[in-house]
């Protein structure tokens, strides 16, 4: 600090520039003491006021765009790198190497909330799903296509018409789909495809009938499955099913009820449950059979989470239907903003690419169901 002798005209003259205001060039702190006028550098901006918050990774919107507006489709990874879109009466290849998609076969039956399972050959089955018309608004009919042709193929029906259910690829190649919406109701019926026969076999049924609940592959090989709900109720159970032994096991409840909700496995083994109208997040621990669940950090905005996917890195991504994003770091049990895709995007398709990065495609927002294609870089 300097310290000037100044007259009391000469002090008042340097605090009122002819501009009429502090100096705009290199801002100071002024001050007057006892007829002394001590000049200290100014603070910084952000040292005045409270940083705002960052956002971690960035979006990218592509410069190619899907050959059709989709919502509450399915977005695939094939082992190609390239991704497999389904919905409707149609489908697409879109490659993230050039941004470019492409029309691939169509589908041999149209169909929205329905599942898409990638299997150990690389091609993908495409299960049940709602066609919007009466009187069977729920399919029971599935197909596969084909990686290399870019075809489809029938397969056995299933035994049971559904959509809003579940289908889990289990470490012995066969897909396990649990419940769903059916033309009578929501149902409680599973059942297995064996991708070597081709053919659908009953599978033991899920504790009671449910839509909307999530299911998720253990390290064990198990799968865990949460919440759902029916016309009446939302549920706050959870229940694990043993492939070898084909028979159900009722775990301690979730902390809160939650429907149309996402799971996802970390790193750890625990799983992740979030969404379904709340904020709070909980996780399911497989190795502690005291404690099995713990709530962690809160999400603000956490019960609109559309998507969550698990990062190279460990982390996890949620994308929201207020087009928001978020990232959590298991290792701190933090969230942190990962951006703004659009002002609301609801019924799109999240999937982690192999160079690491998320794509989003499709979705609807206020005013249409949009065509657009997100890229995310951590």
């Amino acid at each position: 600090m300097r310290i000037v002798k100044l007259t009391t005209t000469l002090a008042v003259a340097l605090l009122l520039p002819a501009c009429g205001g502090p100096s705009a060039e290199e801002p100071s702190q002024v001050a007057i003491h006892s007829g002394e006028l001590s000049i200290t550098p100014a603070p910084s901006l952000a040292a005045l006021t409270d940083p705002e918050p960052q956002s971690v990774g960035s979006w990218s919107i592509t410069t190619g765009v899907l050959t059709s507006a989709r919502s509450e489709h399915t977005a695939t990874l094939l082992s190609s790198g390239r991704v497999l879109v389904v919905g409707d009466a149609t489908a697409e290849v879109f490659n993230p190497y050039s941004n470019v998609s492409v029309a691939t076969g169509a589908p041999i039956y149209a169909r929205v909330k329905h599942t898409a399972t990638r299997l150990e050959s690389g091609d993908v089955l495409v299960a049940g799903g709602w066609i919007g018309r009466a009187p069977l608004y729920w399919r029971r009919t599935a197909e596969v296509y084909d990686k290399d042709t870019g075809t489809w193929t029938a397969v056995e029906t299933m035994n049971t018409p559904r959509g809003n259910h579940t289908a889990t690829l289990l470490r012995s190649g066969k897909v396990l789909v649990v419940g769903g919406y059916s033309t009578e109701g929501e149902t409680d019926s599973a059942e297995l495809y064996d991708p070597a026969t081709r053919t659908w076999s009953p599978a033991a049924s899920v504790i009671s009938p449910r839509e909307l609940h999530a299911a998720t592959l253990l390290y064990s090989g198990k799968v865990l499955v949460t919440g759902g709900r029916t016309f009446t109720d939302v549920f706050q159970d959870a229940q694990v099913y043993d492939p070898d032994t084909d028979d159900w096991s009722v775990l301690a409840p979730m902390p809160r009820a939650r429907a149309g909700h996402v799971a996802v496995r970390l790193n750890s083994g625990k799983v992740m449950v979030l969404g379904g109208g709340h904020d709070e997040v909980d996780f399911y621990d497989p190795y502690n059979s005291t404690t099995p669940w713990t709530t962690g950090s809160s999400l603000p905005f956490g019960g609109s989470a559309i998507s969550a996917t698990r990062l190279y890195s460990g982390e996890v991504l949620v994308t929201h239907s207020t087009g928001q994003a978020s990232l959590y770091d298991p290792a701190t049990d933090a969230w942190v903003s990962a951006g703004t895709l659009a002002p609301r995007l609801w019924g799109h398709a999240a999937t982690l690419l192999h160079t690491g990065q998320v794509l989003v495609t499709g979705g609807s927002t206020d005013a249409e169901v949009t065509t657009t294609v997100w890229r995310y870089t951590r």
